[in-house]
């Protein structure tokens, strides 16, 4: 009986050290399996080429979604820098091992997989390499305008007899130590008219955006901080000083409004004016470290989903040639979910393009995509605007000739 109940212990404990491991409840996982569809472009007819390039754009995607579902925003974007081409390219490394469900030509000249991936998300955290890359992919130029009036001021029109408001100052201090590169906002003050300074901190976006561009920014935050003393309040000659502020982050490319925030800050002083000052800087740093946080998240959304990238075109013959291109686009371009007219005047037309990726990745596709009867000449790109300049290579359609009833002209 012994024996029996020794042999039966240890087959037991032979089990148990053979089981594979399972993550416990709470536990961080070391792998995640991901379904997805990688594209390739058969050029040539060279399917063979193609399906590789679906197989690795598929791996690609997977390390995407993988470090966009699994790692947490703080190790995705640090100054604000995203995951791209560098980490993808060592794709096949986080991969452990892929399944392919579905293969096969797609339209036109588009070859599809469908496959199950297995990623490591042990190595993409630990790898330092891959952290690194993390860190390497846009870092937007930012500009700041900030009105101010602190206690005892009248108006907000002294600032343009001040290089920088103190919220001004402590927000570009925010950014700079988050790794943004920040513009100096004192040539706007001599470059630019007053009124549409005082119209961008007004709230105008479009005036803000201009203002950016002129001087090659990315991205600018106006808004106003105003700073008061609260009524009510005296210990001791201490007054307490309440400083408001609301700042709004605008795109340059399309006076688009990416982030907005409203902070406020109090400061007990003996003198207002120093109090007013430092509740303006209480204020100003949680502002900033709002807008960053919603921007670095706007990003990721923009990187990892569907972004709306402006299209610029010009070169088109008419109306009816503009849409054809829209729809050329829609139908045959890698990532594009939709496509919006939205303007034509003056031989430019915009559109508005659905895409999963970004505007360097849509420029990249229009450029070496075969769009027939289009070519395509990529002019100008941004981060959220590609210009464009098109040619119809087909004969223009002509009026039919008139003829007779036995069909002689």
């Amino acid at each position: 009986m012994k024996n029996l109940f020794s042999k039966f212990l240890l087959v037991a404990i032979l089990c148990l050290t053979t089981m594979p491991v399972v993550a416990q409840p709470g536990s961080t996982p070391t792998s995640t399996e991901i379904t997805v569809v990688g594209v390739g472009s058969i050029l040539v007819n060279d399917i063979g080429a193609a399906r590789d390039q679906a197989i690795e754009d598929g791996m690609r995607k997977a390390v995407q979604q993988a470090l966009g579902t699994n790692l947490k925003s703080e190790t995705l974007v640090e100054n604000f820098q995203l995951v791209e081409d560098r980490i993808l390219t060592w794709s096949a490394g986080y991969v452990k091992k892929y399944e392919i469900l579905k293969e096969g030509k797609a339209q036109m000249d588009a070859y599809e997989v469908q496959m199950r991936a297995l990623v490591n998300l042990a190595e993409l955290r630990n790898d330092d390499g891959a952290l690194a890359a993390l860190l390497e992919r846009e870092n937007p130029r930012v500009m700041v305008m900030i009105a101010e009036q602190n206690i005892g001021d009248t108006n907000t029109l002294h600032y343009f007899e001040t290089d920088l408001t103190a919220a001004e100052t402590t927000i570009i201090d925010v950014f700079r130590n988050k790794g943004f590169e920040v513009v100096d906002a004192n040539q706007s003050k001599e470059n630019q008219q007053r009124d549409q300074v005082l119209s961008a901190l007004e709230g105008n976006s479009k005036a803000a955006a201009a203002i950016a561009a002129a001087q090659h920014a990315e991205l600018i935050i106006t808004g106003k901080a105003v700073a008061k003393v609260a009524t009510g309040f005296n210990l001791g000659g201490m007054k307490s000083c309440q400083a408001n502020i609301t700042a709004r982050l605008i795109n340059a490319d399309d006076a688009k409004i990416v982030a907005t925030a409203i902070n406020n800050a109090a400061q007990p002083h003996i003198d207002e004016v120093t109090g007013g000052t430092l509740a303006i800087q209480k204020a100003a740093k949680k502002c900033a470290d709002t807008l960053v946080a919603k921007v670095t998240a706007a990003a990721q959304k923009k990187f990892y989903n569907q972004a709306t990238v402006n299209l610029r075109v010009q070169g088109y013959r008419d109306y009816n040639d503009l849409q054809k291109f829209g729809e050329t686009i829609k139908y045959y371009m890698r990532g594009v979910k939709g496509v919006f007219q939205r303007s034509a005047a003056g031989g430019y037309a915009n559109f508005d393009i659905k895409i999963i990726g970004s505007a360097p990745q849509l420029a990249r596709e229009l450029a070496n995509k075969n769009l027939e009867p289009f070519k395509v000449q990529v002019t100008s790109v941004t981060a959220n605007r590609v210009d464009v300049k098109i040619a119809n290579t087909a004969t223009p359609a002509t009026m039919p000739v008139a003829t007779d009833s036995t069909g002689i002209q």
